[in-house]
């Protein structure tokens, strides 16, 4: 068999409502607390900020110092409020990600330390996450609130750093320029902790959101993420169809082939001709290729084969050898020998890089 559908042709947009909810409400405890209140709980035990200046900030709150833009649910539509939520979502996970990097700068803190605080060795310390119940409609509304209160503290966080001189608000908004405008993909880095640990890899196989929220690596706008493996016996490749849905977050900017009619109606129809023609790729007859069609319910990434020669690499060198290629089936991961050739020409790729812990 040359290929296999993900999907029914000509299905498009989001059909799994459910699947997107269910999402945006497990992301939303993880970061909440996991990410967030650990973090200023640690910061309140070490004096950095009080609970006093927390009910200061909140007391002069005014919408024209607000530092996050204040959003309200939009439209009746069932996808755009499902789209609105993920988006709000994602911008309350940036804003996090903006606190905690700013927060704990000169001070001597690390990872291990917010995962003291926020549980992770003793179920005293865990802070409990929401359970979320009732219809679709109930839980959607449910959300829009959480979003609402959620992001109140996370903006009265930011005004007590500011008033305690912390962060300035031009530090801060520079900072949140940077975040909205780097693309930051984290691909290479989660498939060479595939390579190496084998117990993340089984997670990353079998339950990949989860794996990969661990990681600090966000989702973004996906219900459910699978990420499928290369082997001897078969290799994968990740196609859209309907139009380019793909999981930028984790993979970076989409390339130029992947949105072309060309790849999109042919390696369906004829995979393995299509990879030699259009990337020099050839596999060996007795290897399957399975085509994976992603959608606005469920994306794909591909977990590509280590390639020889390189045990004993630390993760930090093995990501180098990570080509977005890879990452969709288009390609293999590099060898050794091309990342030594690409030194020598002084043409190393961008680093991948995760949000921090």
């Amino acid at each position: 068999m040359s290929g296999k559908h993900g999907h029914k042709p000509f299905e498009g947009h989001m059909h799994d409502y459910e699947a997107h909810i269910t999402a945006v409400e497990e992301d939303l405890e993880y970061y909440r607390a996991k990410r967030l209140e650990p973090r200023i709980i640690y910061l309140i035990r070490r004096g950095i900020v009080t609970f006093y200046d927390l009910l200061k900030a909140r007391a002069a709150l005014k919408r024209a110092n607000q530092f996050f833009e204040t959003r309200k649910p939009q439209g009746k539509n069932l996808e755009a409020r499902v789209r609105y939520l993920e988006e709000w979502l994602d911008e309350y996970v940036k804003g996090i990600a903006l606190v905690s990097s700013r927060s704990v700068e000169g001070m001597d803190m690390v990872i291990e330390d917010n995962r003291k605080e926020r549980g992770d060795y003793d179920d005293f310390f865990r802070i409990k996450k929401k359970e979320h119940h009732g219809t679709l409609e109930e839980r959607m509304i449910s959300l829009e609130q959480d979003l609402k209160d959620y992001q109140e503290l996370l903006e009265v966080f930011v005004q007590a750093l500011i008033e305690r001189h912390w962060a300035t608000r031009q530090e801060l908004e520079q900072r949140w320029k940077q975040l909205h405008e780097e693309r930051p993909w984290a691909g290479a880095v989660i498939v060479a902790k595939a390579w190496t640990d084998p117990e993340f890899k089984l997670a990353l196989l079998t339950s990949g959101r989860e794996a990969l929220r661990e990681m600090g690596v966000h989702q973004g706008k996906v219900g459910k993420l699978l990420v499928v493996e290369n082997t001897d016996a078969v290799h994968n490749v990740v196609v859209c169809t309907l139009c380019s849905c793909y999981p930028y977050d984790i993979l970076g900017d989409t390339p130029w082939w992947y949105k072309h009619d060309i790849y999109k109606e042919r390696i369906v129809q004829t995979p393995r001709a299509v990879l030699k023609e259009m990337f020099s790729l050839e596999l060996p007859a007795e290897q399957e290729v399975r085509v994976w069609d992603s959608t606005s319910d469920v994306r794909y990434f591909v977990l590509p084969k280590r390639p020889a020669g390189t045990e004993g690499m630390p993760a930090e060198e093995l990501a180098k050898l990570v080509t977005i290629d890879s990452l969709i089936g288009a390609g293999l991961a590099k060898e050794p020998s091309e990342l030594s050739e690409a030194r020598q020409a002084g043409a190393m790729p961008e680093t991948p890089r995760v949000r921090p812990d």
